[in-house]
C-alpha cells in the first residue's frame, strides 16, 4: 500500500469529518512515519506499539487517531498514519510519558524510520464507521485532563 492509499484509507476509517463536527482543518496535524523493524523483534514492536497508541486515543484528547498498518508483502515495513487537533495536540503527544516509554522501549528494535510532514488537503469519513467525537467533546476532556493535573 503506497502513503497515498494509506492516507486515503486512514481518512475514510477515520469515522468523522473534521471540519463537520468543529475541529479547523488548517490546523490539524497530520503526520506518516514509515519504519522498518528488526524482524526477531516484530512481535515484541508490535505490542509496545499497540499499548502506546491504545493510552494515546484514551488520554490524550488532541488524539484524533493513530492508524498502524503493515505491508502485506514485507510485515516488517509498517506505515503510520496520525491525526492530531492541532500542534500543541502533537507536542503533547511527544512529551506524554506513554510515548517517551514507546520511543525508550523500540528504539533498538526500529532499522529505520522515515518520518513524513503533511498539509492536509481534505480529510473525511463516513461518520456511519465509529463514534463521532464533537469540538465540545474535545474541549470537555482536554479540561478534565487539565482539571485532574490540578488536584
Amino acid at each position: 500500500m503506497d502513503i497515498k492509499t494509506m492516507a486515503a484509507v486512514g481518512a475514510l476509517t477515520l469515522g468523522l469529518t473534521l471540519s463537520s463536527v468543529g475541529i479547523a482543518q488548517a490546523e490539524t496535524v497530520v503526520r506518516i512515519a514509515e519504519l522498518e523493524i528488526d524482524p526477531a523483534q516484530l512481535d515484541a514492536y508490535k505490542a509496545a506499539v499497540r499499548d502506546e497508541m491504545a493510552e494515546s486515543v484514551r488520554v490524550e484528547p488532541g488524539v484524533i487517531a493513530i492508524y498502524a498498518v503493515a505491508l502485506k508483502n514485507n510485515p516488517t515495513q509498517l506505515r503510520f498514519f496520525e491525526i492530531y487537533a492541532n500542534d500543541a495536540a502533537y507536542r503533547t503527544h511527544i512529551a506524554s510519558p506513554h510515548f517517551k516509554k514507546y520511543v525508550e522501549v523500540t528504539q533498538p528494535m526500529i532499522r529505520a524510520r522515515t518520518l513524513l510532514e503533511t498539509d492536509p488537503v481534505q480529510l473525511s469519513a463516513n461518520p456511519r464507521y465509529g463514534a463521532i467525537p464533537t469540538a465540545a467533546d474535545v474541549v470537555t476532556q482536554a479540561d478534565r485532563a487539565t482539571q485532574e493535573g490540578e488536584q
